[in-house]
């Protein structure tokens, strides 16, 4: 091809043909650029085509994460929700005066602990890759939202639990007023006592306001997981 055009240049310049040269001259010009133009358009397209398939990728790994996600807040609800409630029975038991050894599973259940585990490998490689390859705003919106605010309150409200509260207020009174029983459950050492400690009731209403405060931030955060995978849903379809 590239002979047959320098034949034809060639003859025209043979042939004194100036005018005609010129206009050849311009026209193989013109299909050089247009020869450049195509292979960036084809080059753009094949990186278009590759952030695609990045994305792609990434939304799908981060819907796997997500989904693992929902499930361990499901766990955490339910498991705080029975805290919650061992600790209204034995506040309600304190109040009235009554005690009997059914109580003690549930004084055994006075302290307890969760630990919301999240998925983030998905996450972690969208940010080394860049969050602008999310094309779709709102998309890219609630994921940061859930990842970089979302995930990182709940933490700090487990820390607030586990720090200033579980270690400096119910752990000093469980070990002050509570026992083990034969059947490696806490019992109160004086229930009559007890029922009129002022103190020991008043840490188990403050762990009852933490109780549901940190449920009502779980359902919050697994809303905002539930929202976000019916939009990655929509965006993959």
């Amino acid at each position: 091809m590239i002979k047959f055009f320098r034949k034809i240049r060639q003859n025209l310049l043979s042939g004194n043909k100036l005018s005609k040269y010129l206009i050849y001259a311009i026209g193989e010009i013109i299909l050089v650029v247009i020869g450049i133009l195509i292979a960036l358009g084809i080059n753009n397209w094949n990186d278009k085509n590759i952030l695609l398939s990045k994305e792609t990728s990434l939304l799908i790994e981060m819907k796997s994460n997500l989904e693992s996600d929902l499930e361990g807040l499901k766990w955490d609800i339910n498991k705080n929700e029975k805290l919650l409630k061992a600790n209204r029975i034995v506040l309600e038991s304190l109040n009235n005066g009554v005690y009997h050894d059914s109580l003690n599973q549930y004084y055994t259940r006075i302290k307890g602990n969760t630990v919301f585990v999240k998925n983030t490998s998905a996450f972690k490689n969208l940010e080394s890759i860049g969050l602008n390859i999310i094309k779709n705003d709102s998309l890219r919106i609630k994921i940061t939202k859930l990842y970089s605010e979302g995930y990182h309150y709940i933490r700090y409200i487990e820390e607030v639990r586990d720090e200033k509260f579980q270690y400096e207020q119910i752990t000093p009174q469980i070990t002050k007023h509570l026992r083990l029983s034969s059947e490696n459950l806490y019992e109160p050492i004086n229930a009559d006592e007890l029922s009129k400690n002022n103190e020991f009731k008043s840490v188990i209403i403050l762990n009852c306001d933490m109780r549901y405060y940190i449920i009502q931030v779980y359902k919050d955060i697994k809303n905002l997981i539930v929202e976000l995978i019916k939009a990655i849903e929509l965006e993959l379809n």
